[in-house]
């Protein structure tokens, strides 16, 4: 599967109001919790160890967020996030498979899920082509 970036406008700093053009690895998934699915963007992240999302898609799931097993992650700079784990369906292209998710009240708003190395990295390898802009995502293990 071949995807472009993500061309995004965002702000260079807290103290200037300049603005800046990024472009980012975001691609288009699906979590599925049966009955219910909901498409969501997602920034493919090789840093991150576990696919995280906002606990806003737990809810629009049906999912009741505080009955998974409490995690805390920590993210860049050592920023802790507490999170709860859940088992969904992660539907990425043609491919769905069963994974283990983490939704977390603590995501900053207008912020993209994270498809990270447990439940996304060890079901595809991935190409990140900057220069040409493109990311190439082949699945690796059986659906």
């Amino acid at each position: 599967m071949k995807f472009s970036y993500r061309e995004l406008e965002v702000i260079s700093s807290p103290a200037s109001p300049k603005r800046r053009t990024v472009f980012r690895p975001i691609i288009p998934i699906f979590l599925v919790s049966s009955p219910r699915i909901v498409g969501y963007e997602a920034l493919i992240d090789s840093g991150a160890d576990y696919n995280v999302f906002d606990a806003g898609v737990a809810s629009i799931l049906g999912i009741p967020l505080t009955k998974g097993n409490k995690r805390q992650i920590i993210g860049l700079g050592g920023q802790k996030v507490k999170g709860y784990e859940h088992a969904v369906t992660l539907k990425v292209g043609p491919h769905k498979y069963k994974t283990k998710v983490l939704f977390s009240k603590e995501i900053p708003p207008n912020s993209f899920g994270v498809l990270g190395t447990v439940g996304f990295f060890d079901h595809f390898s991935v190409l990140l082509s900057y220069k040409r802009k493109i990311i190439e995502v082949k699945h690796t293990t059986p659906d």
